[in-house]
């Protein structure tokens, strides 16, 4: 697992509003709870409402009282749902300090979203790619000289074997789930670095970060044969708690207050497949996703 160094200091840091995609359950329902124990205000986005309200009632039951939890709805695998929740989020508040995205599915078999859009790639990337779109107003007002905003794209080290098959993004002429989980975390790299590059051109102080939280004993390996290895299990897995240290790291250190567009794993820059810094290839990806979620411009909604 090589975690040796995977850790980082819970601090105070009762001014931050975050918000967590797929925050109720999984690493995400830790993430939330080690937010909350930051003393952070923070927005579980999911699918289930109940079950962050749930979430909610046994994080304050197990003790920590710290911090503010608000539950909204979100559906990754809709680009509507998206859109509903990113107004909801604008007529309730001013700013936003940190948005993690965070909600995943993989090695499902093929299946569309109503977008027409492979569910994996939907839910995965080009959800979060149309969310960091329409919540920029709120990420640029959380800004400030002293501290950034930051956006926090959860990755997985897939993506050093993932291509973008642009000829066919569903991956449908020829389906591999393997390949399309790939394509989908790739995507989060690429676009982390092309983010951070026209973030830093238009000096909105938004830092973009891309994080490999390891593989994570969650139900997300539930399609995998992964689950059902006993010593990929006892020696490789991380526990919930492990894998989102590099992901409260990405959103809380100050070491890298200055340094996004960079991946992290095991709470250090890392590696990347050499595929997500050709240039032409970020611009690409970038188009296609503006086509994809129909918009003109990315920054259409704030003021530069």
């Amino acid at each position: 697992m090589n975690a040796k160094n995977n850790k980082t200091a819970l601090l105070p840091m009762p001014e931050k509003i975050a918000i967590v995609t797929g925050g109720s359950r999984g690493i995400g329902a830790t993430i939330t709870k080690m937010l909350l124990q930051c003393h952070m205000e923070v927005i579980i986005a999911c699918r289930t409402p109940a079950a962050g309200e749930k979430l909610i009632s046994e994080i304050r039951e197990s003790g920590i009282t710290s911090g503010k939890a608000k539950v909204y709805k979100l559906d990754n695998a809709s680009l509507e749902s998206v859109k509903e929740f990113a107004n909801q989020i604008k007529l309730n508040y001013n700013k936003i300090h940190i948005l993690i995205n965070n909600a995943g599915i993989m090695f499902t078999p093929y299946e569309e979203t109503k977008d027409g859009f492979e569910q994996q790639w939907s839910v995965n990337y080009l959800s979060h790619f149309y969310l960091t779109a329409l919540l920029l107003p709120l990420l640029k007002a959380g800004s400030h000289p002293q501290e950034n905003s930051r956006v926090i794209n959860v990755s997985s080290c897939a993506h050093r074997i993932g291509y973008i098959k642009f000829d066919d993004i569903n991956f449908k002429k020829h389906f591999n789930t393997y390949a399309m989980y790939g394509q989908s975390k790739l995507a989060q790299v690429i676009s982390t670095k092309h983010l951070q590059n026209l973030f830093k051109e238009k000096q909105l102080g938004i830092q973009v970060y891309a994080v490999h939280p390891g593989i994570v004993n969650t139900d997300l390996f539930q399609h995998s044969y992964i689950y059902k290895m006993k010593f990929f299990n006892k020696y490789i897995v991380k526990s919930p708690e492990q894998g989102a240290m590099a992901i409260i790291y990405a959103a809380t250190n100050d070491k890298i207050k200055e340094h996004g567009g960079i991946y992290i794993n095991n709470c250090k820059e890392t590696k990347v497949n050499p595929i997500a810094f050709d240039k032409s290839v970020q611009e690409k990806l970038f188009h296609l996703s503006l086509e994809q979620v129909q918009l003109k411009d990315f920054f259409q909604y704030v003021d530069i």
